[in-house]
């Protein structure tokens, strides 16, 4: 399936289990549409339940095309994990999801399945798929790691993370640093963004490597702690470590 700069795909778990996640982001804006209440999925996958292939993948993507066609809607998004990638549209009557019946039940080389209820307020898209500010920096943080590495950076050596979180108040930025402390973040200095709607900040620190679950795991927790105190991550750096050179 075709994309543009407001489809965002994302790694995330559910479950428990690592899993990929798309979404169209720019759907966001005029969601939800009252006009299509439907949320329906359309599920492909192999008969023995075995991983994707990339054959399988540009299988599933050419389907998916199909089935934007068929209906005349966009994919909201998509999630794929053990060996099956579903993808979720919200659709406008029954016509529209006969015509993803169809689709799947004339599809020979994978499995697919077709299936869907009434969602109004469209809670799939806005509380699974959509990113929220802990999914999103897990996007960010593979930007960063990526620039680091073009420069040279030795991802797998660890070093220290600084983390700047900031929050509406003083007291609940103190709040913060005990509850960050008792996770296992060393606290650096306070910053001050008087400009801003949130000017009371932080530094904390955590030593990591620049593996991107490792860097996920440091900002997320750091993430979700704030997010108890009205607080925002702002964004994380740290010094890069050159790769050795070769002789």
């Amino acid at each position: 399936m075709a994309k543009d700069d407001t489809w965002l795909e994302y790694d995330w778990r559910l479950d428990g289990a690592p899993a990929l996640f798309g979404v169209e982001l720019g759907l966001y804006r005029t969601a939800p549409d009252a006009s299509a209440p439907y949320l329906c999925y359309f599920c492909c996958g192999r008969d023995d339940g075995s991983p994707l292939t990339q054959a399988d993948l540009r299988r599933v993507g050419m389907l998916a095309s199909k089935a934007v066609k068929a209906t005349g809607r966009p994919a909201a998004g998509f999630i794929q994990k053990d060996g099956m990638r579903q993808y979720y549209f919200y659709l406008c009557d029954r016509e529209q999801y006969s015509r993803l019946k169809e689709l799947a039940q004339g599809e020979k080389r994978l499995t697919c399945r077709v299936g869907g209820k009434r969602e109004e307020d469209w809670a799939t898209y806005f509380k699974l798929l959509y990113p929220d500010a802990a999914k999103y920096q897990t996007v960010r943080n593979r930007e960063t790691i990526r620039k680091m590495n073009e420069c040279g950076d030795a991802i797998s050596a660890p070093r220290r993370l600084n983390l700047h979180l900031f929050f509406r108040t003083e007291l609940l930025r103190i709040q913060f640093e005990e509850a960050a402390r008792q996770a296992g973040y060393a606290i650096g200095d306070t910053e001050d963004r008087s400009e801003s709607e949130l000017p009371h900040g932080v530094a904390l620190h955590r030593i990591s490597t620049l593996n991107a679950n490792e860097v996920d795991t440091v900002t997320i927790r750091a993430i979700r702690i704030a997010e108890r105190f009205g607080g925002r991550l702002a964004y994380w750096d740290c010094a890069i470590v050159p790769r050795p050179t070769s002789r």
